[in-house]
């Protein structure tokens, strides 16, 4: 149903854009602008990564910088997908049998599993974080490797129609 009384003149209009950038196979191919989830993937086809000591710097509009340090022996293997959770999306939309799990030898075995079924694996990871900060306007995420280097990152920029206007 359509409300007759709103003036399509109100309206604002916005377009968000991402952007991603990667330096090697460790990749985001996604982060939430609502703090629910950041992705990444390893997209090498025979490289696993030791992601022991690597973090995730997060800023956003809203709130305060956040860092996210991957535990001891966080394995991703090849073609993996990883989503990381924060625990209050995970308990709103995740089945009760993922657990706040980074153990390699749980991604590997799930691995495992999933690979008999197809050829890229998907996992799911609760972490402990309550949320990964929502951004209502942008955000900027950079994976860090153990040694402080940058080797990916992923930003989201909300732009209202005026903003839209003086980028074209």
């Amino acid at each position: 149903m359509i409300d007759d009384d709103i003036d399509n003149e109100e309206l604002t209009h916005t377009k968000t854009v991402f952007r991603r950038h990667s330096k090697g196979s460790v990749m985001f191919s996604g982060c939430s602008p609502s703090g629910d989830v950041i992705v990444i993937d390893n997209i090498s086809s025979t490289k696993s990564y030791d992601l022991t000591g690597w973090y995730i710097e997060r800023q956003t509009d809203a709130h305060s910088f956040l860092r996210y340090t991957f535990t001891n022996n966080f394995i991703i293997p090849p073609w993996t997908t990883i989503e990381l959770w924060s625990s209050s999306a995970a308990n709103r939309t995740m089945p009760n049998d993922v657990e706040y799990n980074q153990s390699s030898k749980s991604i590997e075995k799930h691995q495992e599993q999933q690979q008999q079924q197809q050829q890229q694996s998907f996992v799911r990871v609760k972490t402990k974080l309550l949320t990964w900060n929502t951004g209502l306007q942008w955000s900027i995420n950079r994976l860090m490797d153990s040694n402080g280097h940058e080797r990916a990152i992923f930003t989201h920029r909300t732009l209202t129609s005026i903003e839209q206007e003086k980028e074209e």
